[in-house]
Protein backbone atom coordinates (compact mmCIF):
# COMPACT_ATOMS: atom_id res chain seq x y z
CA UNK A 1 0.00 0.00 0.00
CA UNK A 2 1.44 3.25 -0.84
CA UNK A 3 2.39 5.15 2.06
CA UNK A 4 0.49 8.52 1.14
CA UNK A 5 -2.52 6.90 0.22
CA UNK A 6 -5.51 8.81 1.78
CA UNK A 7 -7.78 5.79 2.35
CA UNK A 8 -10.75 8.57 2.72
CA UNK A 9 -10.98 10.24 -0.42
CA UNK A 10 -13.10 7.11 -1.99
CA UNK A 11 -15.65 8.22 0.95
CA UNK A 12 -15.32 11.75 0.55
CA UNK A 13 -15.99 11.48 -3.56
CA UNK A 14 -19.27 9.08 -2.72
CA UNK A 15 -20.42 11.46 -0.10
CA UNK A 16 -19.99 14.58 -2.76
CA UNK A 17 -21.93 12.11 -5.28
CA UNK A 18 -24.95 11.69 -3.34
CA UNK A 19 -25.17 15.34 -2.11
CA UNK A 20 -25.41 16.38 -5.89
CA UNK A 21 -28.18 13.28 -6.73
CA UNK A 22 -25.58 11.37 -8.54
CA UNK A 23 -25.88 7.44 -8.14
CA UNK A 24 -22.28 5.55 -6.87
CA UNK A 25 -21.14 2.28 -8.53
CA UNK A 26 -17.95 0.30 -7.82
CA UNK A 27 -15.83 -1.24 -10.79
CA UNK A 28 -14.28 -4.63 -9.67
CA UNK A 29 -12.20 -6.87 -11.57
CA UNK A 30 -12.44 -9.75 -8.96
CA UNK A 31 -10.63 -12.12 -11.25
CA UNK A 32 -7.66 -10.64 -11.32
CA UNK A 33 -5.47 -11.33 -8.09
CA UNK A 34 -2.63 -10.46 -7.20
CA UNK A 35 0.53 -13.13 -8.27
CA UNK A 36 -2.22 -15.03 -9.99
CA UNK A 37 -1.39 -19.00 -9.29
CA UNK A 38 -0.83 -20.69 -12.19
CA UNK A 39 -2.88 -23.60 -11.12
CA UNK A 40 -5.57 -21.09 -10.53
CA UNK A 41 -4.42 -19.38 -14.41
CA UNK A 42 -6.80 -20.58 -17.18
CA UNK A 43 -5.33 -23.83 -19.67
CA UNK A 44 -5.28 -23.79 -23.33
CA UNK A 45 -5.63 -27.30 -25.23
CA UNK A 46 -1.67 -27.74 -25.85
CA UNK A 47 -1.62 -27.39 -22.18
CA UNK A 48 -0.14 -23.91 -22.15
CA UNK A 49 -0.75 -21.07 -19.65
CA UNK A 50 -0.60 -17.53 -20.87
CA UNK A 51 2.67 -15.49 -20.10
CA UNK A 52 3.53 -12.10 -19.72
CA UNK A 53 3.05 -10.00 -21.95
CA UNK A 54 -0.43 -10.22 -21.22
CA UNK A 55 -3.35 -7.82 -21.36
CA UNK A 56 -4.53 -9.48 -17.99
CA UNK A 57 -3.68 -12.85 -16.21
CA UNK A 58 -7.12 -13.39 -15.16
CA UNK A 59 -7.91 -16.36 -13.06
CA UNK A 60 -10.13 -19.04 -14.48
CA UNK A 61 -13.72 -18.59 -12.86
CA UNK A 62 -13.75 -22.44 -12.06
CA UNK A 63 -10.92 -22.47 -9.89
CA UNK A 64 -12.08 -22.65 -6.30
CA UNK A 65 -10.00 -20.79 -4.87
CA UNK A 66 -10.07 -17.78 -7.15
CA UNK A 67 -13.97 -18.09 -7.30
CA UNK A 68 -13.59 -17.50 -3.76
CA UNK A 69 -11.30 -14.69 -3.88
CA UNK A 70 -14.11 -12.65 -6.48
CA UNK A 71 -16.89 -13.09 -4.00
CA UNK A 72 -14.87 -12.21 -0.83
CA UNK A 73 -13.64 -9.07 -3.16
CA UNK A 74 -17.60 -8.48 -3.37
CA UNK A 75 -18.24 -8.93 0.01
CA UNK A 76 -15.53 -6.67 1.39
CA UNK A 77 -16.48 -4.19 -1.22
CA UNK A 78 -20.16 -3.83 -0.05
CA UNK A 79 -19.29 -3.82 4.03
CA UNK A 80 -16.71 -1.47 3.27
CA UNK A 81 -19.10 0.73 0.88
CA UNK A 82 -22.92 0.03 2.76
CA UNK A 83 -23.96 2.83 0.44
CA UNK A 84 -23.25 1.59 -2.98
CA UNK A 85 -26.01 1.96 -6.13
CA UNK A 86 -23.88 -0.67 -7.92
CA UNK A 87 -21.12 -2.98 -8.75
CA UNK A 88 -19.88 -2.90 -12.39
CA UNK A 89 -17.71 -6.56 -12.78
CA UNK A 90 -14.83 -6.11 -15.22
CA UNK A 91 -12.92 -8.90 -16.30
CA UNK A 92 -15.28 -11.45 -14.90
CA UNK A 93 -14.90 -14.37 -18.36
CA UNK A 94 -12.40 -15.75 -20.22
CA UNK A 95 -9.42 -14.26 -22.59
CA UNK A 96 -9.97 -13.00 -25.70
CA UNK A 97 -7.03 -10.62 -26.30
CA UNK A 98 -5.13 -13.15 -28.26
CA UNK A 99 -5.88 -16.18 -30.40
CA UNK A 100 -4.86 -18.67 -28.22
CA UNK A 101 -6.99 -16.90 -25.55
CA UNK A 102 -9.83 -18.41 -27.15
CA UNK A 103 -8.88 -22.53 -26.32
CA UNK A 104 -9.36 -22.29 -23.04
CA UNK A 105 -10.04 -23.46 -20.35
CA UNK A 106 -8.96 -27.28 -19.94
CA UNK A 107 -7.83 -27.17 -16.70
CA UNK A 108 -8.60 -29.70 -14.27
CA UNK A 109 -11.53 -27.78 -12.53
CA UNK A 110 -12.95 -26.76 -15.82
CA UNK A 111 -13.36 -30.69 -16.78
CA UNK A 112 -14.49 -31.28 -13.31
CA UNK A 113 -17.15 -28.69 -13.35
CA UNK A 114 -18.43 -29.74 -17.28
CA UNK A 115 -18.67 -33.39 -16.78
CA UNK A 116 -21.32 -32.55 -13.60
CA UNK A 117 -23.23 -30.25 -15.91
CA UNK A 118 -23.10 -33.01 -18.51
CA UNK A 119 -21.11 -31.51 -21.09
CA UNK A 120 -19.59 -33.96 -23.24
CA UNK A 121 -15.79 -33.23 -22.40
CA UNK A 122 -14.55 -35.40 -24.71
CA UNK A 123 -15.74 -34.46 -27.75
CA UNK A 124 -15.03 -30.70 -26.40
CA UNK A 125 -11.31 -31.47 -26.46
CA UNK A 126 -11.47 -33.38 -29.51
CA UNK A 127 -13.27 -30.84 -31.46
CA UNK A 128 -11.10 -27.89 -30.07
CA UNK A 129 -8.03 -30.11 -30.99
CA UNK A 130 -9.33 -30.34 -34.09
CA UNK A 131 -9.27 -26.49 -34.92
CA UNK A 132 -5.70 -25.76 -33.37
CA UNK A 133 -4.17 -28.21 -35.45
CA UNK A 134 -5.79 -26.47 -38.19
CA UNK A 135 -4.70 -23.61 -37.78
CA UNK A 136 -1.21 -24.79 -37.24
CA UNK A 137 -1.18 -25.91 -41.00
CA UNK A 138 -2.74 -23.00 -42.90
CA UNK A 139 -2.31 -21.89 -46.74
CA UNK A 140 -3.59 -19.45 -48.45
CA UNK A 141 -6.07 -21.43 -50.07
CA UNK A 142 -7.49 -22.33 -46.07
CA UNK A 143 -7.41 -18.56 -45.58
CA UNK A 144 -9.41 -17.49 -48.43
CA UNK A 145 -12.10 -20.57 -47.31
CA UNK A 146 -12.31 -18.92 -44.26
CA UNK A 147 -13.59 -15.92 -45.79
CA UNK A 148 -15.97 -17.23 -47.73
CA UNK A 149 -17.61 -18.65 -44.37
CA UNK A 150 -18.74 -15.90 -43.59
CA UNK A 151 -20.83 -15.54 -46.32
CA UNK A 152 -22.09 -18.58 -46.42
CA UNK A 153 -24.00 -19.42 -42.91
CA UNK A 154 -24.40 -23.38 -44.76
CA UNK A 155 -20.89 -23.83 -44.49
CA UNK A 156 -20.82 -22.60 -40.68
CA UNK A 157 -23.84 -24.68 -39.82
CA UNK A 158 -22.27 -27.64 -41.62
CA UNK A 159 -18.79 -27.02 -39.35
CA UNK A 160 -21.02 -26.49 -36.29
CA UNK A 161 -23.25 -30.05 -36.93
CA UNK A 162 -19.70 -31.58 -37.38
CA UNK A 163 -17.79 -30.09 -34.84
CA UNK A 164 -20.52 -29.83 -31.55
CA UNK A 165 -17.63 -29.45 -29.11
CA UNK A 166 -17.03 -26.18 -29.97
CA UNK A 167 -20.74 -24.99 -29.17
CA UNK A 168 -20.53 -26.99 -25.60
CA UNK A 169 -17.53 -24.88 -24.92
CA UNK A 170 -18.82 -21.93 -25.96
CA UNK A 171 -22.10 -23.04 -23.60
CA UNK A 172 -20.00 -23.90 -21.08
CA UNK A 173 -17.81 -20.65 -20.20
CA UNK A 174 -21.53 -18.93 -20.76
CA UNK A 175 -22.16 -21.15 -17.55
CA UNK A 176 -19.55 -20.65 -16.02
CA UNK A 177 -19.55 -16.44 -16.11
CA UNK A 178 -23.44 -16.93 -15.15
CA UNK A 179 -22.29 -19.52 -11.98
CA UNK A 180 -20.18 -16.70 -10.76
CA UNK A 181 -22.65 -13.63 -11.34
CA UNK A 182 -25.70 -15.32 -9.96
CA UNK A 183 -23.79 -16.35 -6.70
CA UNK A 184 -22.47 -12.79 -6.05
CA UNK A 185 -26.09 -11.81 -6.74
CA UNK A 186 -27.18 -14.35 -4.11
CA UNK A 187 -24.46 -12.78 -1.50
CA UNK A 188 -25.52 -9.16 -2.17
CA UNK A 189 -29.43 -10.40 -1.39
CA UNK A 190 -28.17 -12.59 1.74
CA UNK A 191 -26.75 -9.57 3.07
CA UNK A 192 -30.11 -7.49 3.00
CA UNK A 193 -28.24 -5.49 -0.33
CA UNK A 194 -30.84 -5.90 -2.81
CA UNK A 195 -30.91 -2.14 -3.70
CA UNK A 196 -27.14 -2.95 -5.23
CA UNK A 197 -27.31 -3.57 -8.90
CA UNK A 198 -25.24 -5.57 -10.81
CA UNK A 199 -23.39 -4.77 -14.08
CA UNK A 200 -21.89 -7.14 -16.49
CA UNK A 201 -19.31 -5.39 -18.02
CA UNK A 202 -16.85 -6.79 -21.22
CA UNK A 203 -16.33 -7.89 -24.74
CA UNK A 204 -18.66 -6.95 -27.23
CA UNK A 205 -19.59 -9.27 -29.44
CA UNK A 206 -17.99 -11.50 -31.23
CA UNK A 207 -15.96 -11.84 -28.68
CA UNK A 208 -17.94 -11.82 -25.95
CA UNK A 209 -19.27 -15.21 -26.99
CA UNK A 210 -15.82 -16.68 -26.97
CA UNK A 211 -15.47 -14.90 -23.39
CA UNK A 212 -18.07 -16.74 -21.84
CA UNK A 213 -20.22 -13.08 -21.37
CA UNK A 214 -23.73 -14.22 -22.63
CA UNK A 215 -25.33 -11.22 -22.44
CA UNK A 216 -28.90 -13.08 -23.15
CA UNK A 217 -28.32 -15.14 -19.56
CA UNK A 218 -27.03 -12.24 -18.01
CA UNK A 219 -29.52 -9.86 -18.43
CA UNK A 220 -31.69 -12.39 -16.51
CA UNK A 221 -29.47 -11.47 -13.15
CA UNK A 222 -27.69 -8.17 -13.91
CA UNK A 223 -29.42 -4.58 -13.88
CA UNK A 224 -27.23 -3.38 -16.71
CA UNK A 225 -24.76 -4.91 -19.17
CA UNK A 226 -21.84 -2.69 -20.48
CA UNK A 227 -20.22 -3.95 -23.68
CA UNK A 228 -16.62 -2.05 -24.29
CA UNK A 229 -15.98 0.15 -26.72
CA UNK A 230 -12.10 0.32 -26.13
CA UNK A 231 -11.32 1.16 -29.69
CA UNK A 232 -6.87 1.33 -28.91
CA UNK A 233 -7.43 -2.56 -28.23
CA UNK A 234 -9.05 -3.14 -31.49
CA UNK A 235 -6.79 -0.86 -33.03
CA UNK A 236 -4.15 -3.70 -31.94
CA UNK A 237 -6.31 -7.09 -32.53
CA UNK A 238 -5.45 -7.95 -35.19
CA UNK A 239 -1.42 -7.59 -35.38
CA UNK A 240 -2.12 -9.53 -31.87
CA UNK A 241 -3.46 -12.70 -33.84
CA UNK A 242 -1.63 -12.37 -36.99
CA UNK A 243 1.55 -12.53 -35.00
CA UNK A 244 0.23 -15.76 -33.38
CA UNK A 245 -0.89 -16.70 -36.81
CA UNK A 246 2.42 -16.19 -38.69
CA UNK A 247 4.75 -18.07 -36.23
CA UNK A 248 2.90 -21.05 -36.71
CA UNK A 249 2.53 -20.65 -40.11
CA UNK A 250 5.35 -18.85 -41.13
CA UNK A 251 4.62 -19.58 -45.40
CA UNK A 252 2.04 -16.88 -45.03
CA UNK A 253 2.31 -13.47 -45.34
CA UNK A 254 1.46 -10.37 -42.87
CA UNK A 255 -0.58 -8.77 -45.24
CA UNK A 256 -2.83 -12.33 -46.24
CA UNK A 257 -3.24 -13.16 -42.81
CA UNK A 258 -4.47 -9.28 -42.16
CA UNK A 259 -7.17 -9.29 -45.14
CA UNK A 260 -8.98 -12.33 -43.42
CA UNK A 261 -8.62 -11.50 -39.60
CA UNK A 262 -9.69 -7.70 -40.14
CA UNK A 263 -13.17 -8.98 -42.40
CA UNK A 264 -13.84 -11.39 -39.58
CA UNK A 265 -13.13 -8.78 -37.11
CA UNK A 266 -15.40 -6.60 -38.59
CA UNK A 267 -12.83 -3.81 -38.13
CA UNK A 268 -12.32 -1.96 -41.58
CA UNK A 269 -9.90 0.45 -42.06
CA UNK A 270 -8.63 2.20 -44.66
CA UNK A 271 -4.77 1.18 -44.94
CA UNK A 272 -4.23 1.03 -48.52
CA UNK A 273 -1.55 -2.36 -48.14
CA UNK A 274 -1.77 -4.27 -44.33
CA UNK A 275 1.24 -4.65 -42.21
CA UNK A 276 1.68 -5.80 -38.52
CA UNK A 277 3.00 -2.19 -37.81
CA UNK A 278 0.12 -0.49 -38.38
CA UNK A 279 -1.86 -2.44 -35.91
CA UNK A 280 -0.78 -1.35 -32.68
CA UNK A 281 -2.00 0.97 -29.62
CA UNK A 282 -2.43 4.28 -31.19
CA UNK A 283 -0.40 7.53 -29.09
CA UNK A 284 -2.27 10.05 -27.47
CA UNK A 285 -3.76 12.21 -30.48
CA UNK A 286 -3.21 9.56 -33.25
CA UNK A 287 -5.86 8.17 -35.06
CA UNK A 288 -7.39 5.21 -34.44
CA UNK A 289 -7.92 2.58 -37.95
CA UNK A 290 -11.14 1.24 -37.06
CA UNK A 291 -13.98 3.18 -38.54
CA UNK A 292 -16.28 3.98 -35.57
CA UNK A 293 -19.28 3.23 -37.80
CA UNK A 294 -18.22 -0.50 -37.16
CA UNK A 295 -19.04 -0.18 -33.70
CA UNK A 296 -23.10 0.21 -34.42
CA UNK A 297 -23.76 -3.73 -35.42
CA UNK A 298 -22.13 -4.44 -32.21
CA UNK A 299 -24.21 -2.44 -29.64
CA UNK A 300 -27.10 -3.51 -31.95
CA UNK A 301 -26.19 -7.50 -31.11
CA UNK A 302 -26.59 -6.61 -27.51
CA UNK A 303 -29.29 -4.93 -27.04
CA UNK A 304 -31.18 -7.61 -29.48
CA UNK A 305 -29.75 -10.34 -27.20
CA UNK A 306 -30.74 -8.31 -24.01
CA UNK A 307 -34.18 -8.45 -24.98
CA UNK A 308 -35.26 -5.38 -22.87
CA UNK A 309 -34.95 -7.64 -19.94
CA UNK A 310 -31.50 -5.38 -18.55
CA UNK A 311 -29.98 -2.05 -19.17
CA UNK A 312 -27.48 -1.77 -21.76
CA UNK A 313 -24.86 1.12 -20.97
CA UNK A 314 -21.58 1.02 -23.76
CA UNK A 315 -18.82 1.45 -21.90
CA UNK A 316 -16.84 4.29 -24.06
CA UNK A 317 -12.87 5.30 -23.69
CA UNK A 318 -12.01 8.62 -23.77
CA UNK A 319 -8.54 7.47 -25.43
CA UNK A 320 -9.37 8.99 -29.15
CA UNK A 321 -8.80 11.99 -30.91
CA UNK A 322 -11.51 14.86 -30.50
CA UNK A 323 -13.13 13.62 -34.07
CA UNK A 324 -13.42 10.33 -33.70
CA UNK A 325 -14.85 10.52 -29.76
CA UNK A 326 -17.97 13.07 -31.30
CA UNK A 327 -18.09 10.43 -33.80
CA UNK A 328 -18.70 7.51 -30.98
CA UNK A 329 -20.76 9.28 -29.24
CA UNK A 330 -22.64 9.97 -32.06
CA UNK A 331 -23.08 6.21 -32.81
CA UNK A 332 -23.91 5.40 -29.11
CA UNK A 333 -26.42 8.05 -29.21
CA UNK A 334 -28.11 7.36 -32.29
CA UNK A 335 -28.35 3.57 -31.39
CA UNK A 336 -30.85 2.17 -28.95
CA UNK A 337 -28.86 1.88 -25.93
CA UNK A 338 -30.52 3.46 -22.79
CA UNK A 339 -26.87 5.29 -22.07
CA UNK A 340 -23.33 5.23 -21.87
CA UNK A 341 -20.15 5.27 -19.11
CA UNK A 342 -17.42 6.81 -20.04
CA UNK A 343 -13.84 5.23 -19.25
CA UNK A 344 -11.32 8.31 -18.62
CA UNK A 345 -8.05 7.27 -17.36
CA UNK A 346 -6.92 10.62 -17.19
CA UNK A 347 -7.95 11.05 -21.11
CA UNK A 348 -10.70 12.94 -20.84
CA UNK A 349 -10.09 16.51 -21.46
CA UNK A 350 -12.33 19.87 -20.99
CA UNK A 351 -12.75 19.78 -24.81
CA UNK A 352 -13.84 16.05 -24.96
CA UNK A 353 -16.27 17.18 -22.25
CA UNK A 354 -17.70 19.73 -23.91
CA UNK A 355 -18.20 17.49 -26.78
CA UNK A 356 -20.01 14.75 -24.79
CA UNK A 357 -22.14 17.68 -23.29
CA UNK A 358 -23.07 18.81 -26.73
CA UNK A 359 -23.46 15.55 -28.37
CA UNK A 360 -25.70 13.78 -25.66
CA UNK A 361 -27.83 16.83 -25.45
Amino acid sequence: VPSDLDAAVPDEMMAEAKKRGMEVHVLLMPFVPPNVRPEDQPLRIDGTIPQPPQVALNACLNSPGAAAYALGVVQDTVQHYPNLNGLSIDWAEYGAYRLEDHFTCFCPHCERKAVELGFDWGIVRRDVTALWDWLHSLTPERLALTCRLLDSPSALLELLAHYPGWLQLLQFKARSVMDFYRKARQLLDSMELDQVTLSARGWPPPWNRSSGLDYRGLSEVCAAVTPKLFTFDYSALPRWYGETLLAWNPRLTESGILDVLVEWMNLPDDFESRSFANYHIPAPGEPHPARIEAYQIRLDEVVDQVGGRARVYPFAHAFLPEPQWEQMISVIRASRVDGMWVQMYGYLSDRKLEILRQMWR
